[in-house]
C-alpha cells in the first residue's frame, strides 16, 4: 500500500515538473522587437537665401488658439524658409519658436537650457530684440547678448499682458490702439514698424535678431499675426490668425554685418 502510494507521489511530481518545464519555455517567448524610427535628417541649409531680404506671408501657426491657453508651439527654419514639424525637436532643423498663447513666444533653438524647446539636441541658437527699425539695424550683435531660454521674448509692456521689450503688443479691451469697439479688442499688434497709441505714445520699431541653431545670424523684422492683412488698422477680433509674417535677412557665421547683396 505504501509502496502504491509513493508510485503514485513520484508520478504526480514527475508530471508537475514537466508542466512546469513546460510553461517556463513557453513564457520565456522572444521578446517583441520594435521598430527602430529614425530620427530626422538634418537638412541642409540653402546658402542661396543668404544675405537675401526674404519675405514670409501668412505662415499657418495653429487654430487651436482661442486667447486663453497656450497654443501649440510651431518651429520655422530661416536656413530653409519653412515650417518645421514637431518632431524635428531634436534636431538643428529649426530656428525660431513661436510658443504659448497666441503663438506670442519667441525663442531660438538651443540645446542647452532646460526650458528651451530643443533642449539635449545639438543646437547653439539664440534670440533677442531691439528698439531700432529693420533697417537700421546693421551689426551683428555679440554671442553673449543672445537670450538661449525658452518663451524668451513676447507681449510688450506698453501693451496689457506685457513684459518687458516685445515683439507684439497686445489691447486686450480696445483701447489702447483705437476708439473703443468690441472688434478692437483682443487684438495683437506687431511692431516691426512701431505703433502710434490713442495717447499719443510712440512705440518704436522692434526688430528680433536670431543665432540660429547652426550658428548663422538673421534679424527678422515681424509683420502681422493676420491671415492677408499686413496693416494695423486692418486687424480686428475676428480676423483669421494665427497666420505670421515677417521679413528677414541671414547672413553666414563670422559676418560682422545684415550685409543685403544684389
Amino acid at each position: 500500500m505504501n509502496i502504491a502510494r509513493q508510485l503514485t507521489r513520484t508520478k504526480y511530481i514527475t508530471l508537475l515538473c514537466i508542466g512546469l518545464a513546460i510553461h517556463t519555455s513557453c513564457s520565456k517567448s522572444d521578446p517583441t522587437v520594435e521598430p527602430v524610427v529614425e530620427p530626422p535628417k538634418e537638412e541642409e541649409s540653402n546658402t542661396g537665401l543668404y544675405n537675401k531680404l526674404i519675405t514670409v506671408r501668412d505662415f499657418a501657426a495653429t487654430d487651436k488658439n482661442d486667447g486663453q491657453n497656450a497654443a501649440p508651439t510651431v518651429y520655422y527654419s530661416l536656413e530653409t524658409n519653412k515650417g518645421i514639424a514637431e518632431t524635428n525637436r531634436q534636431t538643428r532643423n529649426w530656428d525660431i519658436a513661436f510658443s504659448n498663447i497666441f503663438n506670442s513666444h519667441v525663442s531660438g533653438n538651443n540645446g542647452t537650457n532646460n526650458t528651451n524647446f530643443g533642449y539635449g539636441n545639438n543646437a547653439t541658437g539664440g534670440i533677442l530684440i531691439v528698439e531700432k527699425a529693420f533697417d537700421e539695424v546693421t551689426e551683428v550683435p555679440a554671442d553673449t547678448e543672445f537670450k538661449v531660454i525658452g518663451d524668451a521674448i513676447g507681449m510688450d509692456q506698453n501693451g496689457d499682458e506685457g513684459n518687458g521689450v516685445g515683439w507684439l503688443l497686445y489691447d486686450f479691451y480696445g483701447r489702447l490702439v483705437r476708439q473703443h469697439a468690441v472688434q478692437n479688442e483682443h487684438v495683437a499688434y506687431a511692431l516691426g514698424n512701431g505703433l502710434t497709441l490713442l495717447n499719443g505714445k510712440v512705440i518704436k520699431p522692434r526688430t528680433l535678431i536670431v543665432r540660429t541653431a547652426k550658428g548663422n545670424y538673421a534679424k527678422i523684422r515681424p509683420i502681422s499675426m493676420y491671415k492677408g492683412l499686413y496693416k494695423p488698422e486692418q486687424w480686428l477680433k475676428d480676423s483669421p490668425h494665427v497666420f505670421i509674417s515677417f521679413d528677414y535677412v541671414i547672413v553666414p557665421k563670422g559676418s560682422k554685418t545684415f550685409e543685403i547683396k544684389p
